[in-house]
């Protein structure tokens, strides 16, 4: 197995080398786990990687600390709960953003979407990150998201958008092969859908949850009547029914939370590309109480957050080079060192 497969995201059958062990990452079907998938994965990582897991920006689930020895074990572990793919092409292929509040409907033109790209002839040949998107108009959370192709649930029938533009209007039983090429008559979009206010979910610091603390987190949930989890590309998670006492665990619920205004990659030691603690400084900064939005990026290749920030931090030989309301990809405006922040 090659584990070390550049230029794309990795996956349960092709984990990604990083600075505390392989990464894997587990792509959801709808954008969901049930309660009892959500578990295993809490003792997955416990078991077979060092505990640790992190919520994605395309709304997956990262099991950190895994090593080629405990690899094999984990891959059947998920296999045991009905989370592993036939192969790592179909795996890749199966990269769709669902929206948190997506209601039945447009779940189900999810899943169909899933397993076409799974069974269908032509996907595994696209671009490795080629992604789509499934939202519901009735309350539209992602669609101010980048994705190749998007899908949005209206009373009218399927909302297209290809390439950032919305063509129209597909019946919802030729909507996927609208997607795929085959250009049925599209009917007028009454309105551009547009992204609702989000309502605040159950976050974690940075995204990084502990799986002790991801447990304790589901017994809560399924205390309360849950079904299942939802995974959201801001990092936050939503059940399917009201959850409390998420705060006493470690979670941010207060949508006021200053950490919520600052994205920070793994960093240094768990990532080999960096030479700062990128979560450290995050920390420095909020006690400092910068009012505005805040990357912090070990490296130029800035993972955590793609969107520009009031300040962007890059990480380079120890420090940080500076940017004002930019990303990683702007021009350094000066550096700063570590304990300056």
């Amino acid at each position: 197995m090659n584990i070390s497969v550049k230029g794309w995201c990795p996956g349960v059958l092709r984990p990604m080398e990083s600075g505390d062990g392989l990464i894997v990452r587990v792509r959801p079907w709808c954008g969901a786990f049930s309660l009892r998938e959500a578990k295993g994965l809490a003792d997955a990582a416990e078991k077979f990687g060092n505990g640790l897991l992190d919520l994605t920006r395309r709304a997956n689930l990262q099991i950190r600390g895994v090593t080629t020895a405990t690899l094999p074990d984990l891959q059947k572990a998920l296999g045991d709960l009905g989370m592993l793919d036939e192969d790592a092409e179909s795996e890749a292929a199966r990269n769709v953003v669902v929206g948190p509040f997506a209601g039945p409907q447009a779940r189900a033109l999810a899943a169909e979407l899933s397993r076409t790209l799974v069974n269908g002839p032509g996907p595994h040949g696209w671009p490795a990150k080629f992604g789509w998107l499934v939202d519901d108009i009735a309350m539209p959370s992602i669609l101010d998201r980048p994705a190749d192709v998007a899908f949005c649930l209206m009373p009218e029938g399927v909302a297209l958008r290809v390439a950032g533009q919305w063509l129209g209007i597909a019946p919802p039983d030729r909507a996927i092969d609208a997607a795929l090429g085959e250009r049925p008559a599209l009917a007028p979009l009454p309105c551009v859908p547009t992204v609702s206010r989000v309502p605040m979910g159950i976050a974690a610091p940075f995204g990084r949850l502990e799986a002790t603390q991801f447990r304790d987190l589901l017994s809560l949930a399924a205390k309360a009547g849950a079904v299942e989890v939802r995974l959201s590309p801001w990092r936050a998670l939503y059940f399917d029914t009201a959850v409390t006492g998420a705060d006493e665990l470690g979670f941010i619920v207060d949508e006021d939370d200053p950490l919520l205004r600052i994205d920070a990659c793994p960093g240094a030691p768990s990532c080999r590309s960096s030479t700062v603690d990128t979560r450290r400084d995050a920390r420095r900064i909020v006690a400092r109480g910068f009012a505005g939005t805040v990357h912090i990026s070990g490296c130029a290749k800035g993972c955590a957050r793609s969107a520009p920030a009031d300040l962007v931090l890059i990480g380079e030989n120890g420090r940080y080079g500076m940017v004002a309301g930019g990303t990683t990809r702007d021009r350094i405006e000066g550096y700063i060192e570590p304990d300056q922040l």
